[in-house]
């Protein structure tokens, strides 16, 4: 039988949904897999020269790194949802517009965020908690980083757009460009110059710079075969556009921006353990987020698929691609769950074999293997709603983790019972949230049960 071959279009349109979903979402996978080695790189080669200071550093700076991942994603998540609806509408010059008014929105907050960080350095070095022992580390790497957050921001918006048309193998070679590039500097810049968390930012900025400029060559040469464009002609905004990109966008990044917000909280919170404490918070967040990412990388491919078909209105196609969507991440989930609980003493000695941090990290890995197994069916609704525009639910699920979860948990569990109380925060903000998704979804689910004219 004769292999058909399927643009990114008649992926989401025509090919059989197990094919659909699992071809838009490998590369994707492929790509998050490749951005956890890319957010552990760092942590490994400064872990090799044995200064648990320089580690506690770059995981304190490392929220500070997300809020340019929430500004992009704000552009990135709710461009492309709207994006995908318009494409099964066959509106495609609507669908170009938003392309470029999202890159050009992502581009311009960019440059503010760049120029805030930079003006407020010294007060939000203090926030994070970059005491006198990390300062200087923490300084260095902060400065660096703020300085070229648009490269980063446009990134994160580029891989947006591709995702939104299909095209999520175009979306995977921007990653992993900008990723292998950072690893290859990593060893020469940290360890051969001897530039420390210098050489760290500096590798990681040398690896969106070259993303970026991957992503402007694939929407503006001449013979690719992108449906969007980001040329200034189709900077287009419109009322319906706007509402749209920010009633979806403007919930998912501020889910990122609290994430962000919560590592500071966490580490302040690690930092009255000890620094050791601060730096196996770290890496065992960078170790954990490797589970996640698949779950999110196979969720950016089901995101599209599902959006082109709420807007086409073939909703037995859109409920087939949930199902199976749900089913391969919570099948992730309970792979990495029981990974990490019997593993996670070789994980963190893995970054840096220091025996005080190796305990804690580890302790820290076990306790979030139970939140790991709830991470499927969370990630799953949200990116649904966010595909099919459903703004109130997406927006209460995604910052229910941080803002009502989260960060009260850590406070009164900590309060309440000390370092197992912090350890347990998350997992305990990852079964709410679950719950509180579930509770949303109920409804759409019935919904998606009724005859199409009653769906709206």
């Amino acid at each position: 039988m004769k292999h058909i071959k399927y643009t990114g279009a008649q992926l989401m349109e025509s090919a059989p949904v197990s094919r659909a979903i699992i071809s838009l979402a490998l590369p994707m996978m492929a790509a998050m897999l490749a951005q956890s080695i890319y957010n552990m790189t760092d942590l490994f080669f400064i872990g090799q020269t044995g200064d648990t200071g320089m580690v506690a550093a770059i995981s304190l700076v490392f929220p500070i790194f997300m809020l340019s991942q929430a500004v992009g994603n704000i552009f990135a998540t709710g461009g492309s949802s709207y994006i995908s609806r318009m494409l099964g509408l066959k509106n495609k010059e609507e669908a170009q517009n938003s392309g470029a008014v999202s890159f050009y929105f992502a581009l311009t907050s960019g440059i503010l965020l760049t120029i805030l960080l930079l003006c407020f350095k010294s007060p939000l070095l203090a926030v994070i908690g970059a005491g006198e022992s990390v300062f200087k580390y923490t300084a260095d790497y902060y400065a660096i980083v703020a300085f070229f957050m648009p490269f980063s921001v446009a990134g994160t918006v580029f891989s947006g757009l591709m995702r939104s048309e299909g095209a999520t193998s175009k979306a995977m070679i921007l990653q992993i460009t900008g990723i292998a590039l950072n690893i290859a500097l990593d060893p020469l810049f940290i360890l051969g110059f001897g530039w420390g968390t210098k050489g760290a930012a500096w590798a990681t900025i040398a690896g969106q710079f070259a993303s970026f400029v991957y992503g402007v060559w694939y929407f503006t040469a001449d013979g690719n075969k992108s449906m969007l464009s980001i040329g200034l002609k189709n900077n287009k905004p419109n009322k319906i556009m706007l509402r749209e990109l920010f009633v979806i966008g403007i919930p998912a990044g501020l889910a990122n921006a609290l994430m962000s917000v919560a590592s500071i909280l966490g580490n302040r919170v690690a930092a009255g353990y000890g620094d050791y404490v601060v730096a196996g918070f770290g890496v065992q967040m960078r170790i954990a987020s490797l589970c996640f990412m698949f779950v999110f990388g196979l969720s950016m491919g089901y995101q599209p698929f599902a959006g082109f078909n709420y807007g086409a209105r073939n909703f037995d196609r859109l409920k087939k691609g949930f199902k199976l969507t749900l089913i391969y991440s919570s099948i992730i989930c309970a792979a990495g769950s029981l990974v990490f609980f019997f593993a996670g003493d070789f994980l963190i000695r893995f970054f840096i074999n220091d025996p005080q941090t190796i305990e804690a990290g580890a302790a820290m890995l076990r306790a979030f293997t139970l939140g790991i197994l709830f991470l499927g069916v969370q990630v799953t609704l949200t990116t649904t709603f966010q595909a099919l525009g459903r703004g109130t639910a997406a927006m209460f699920v995604s910052l229910g983790r941080q803002l009502l979860f989260y960060v009260p948990a850590l406070y009164i569990l900590n309060a309440l019972f000390g370092f197992r109380g912090f350890i347990f925060a998350l997992p305990a903000a990852d079964v709410l949230t679950a719950l509180l998704a579930v509770a949303f979804g109920i409804p759409l689910i019935k919904i998606l049960q009724q005859p199409i004219e009653q769906l709206s």
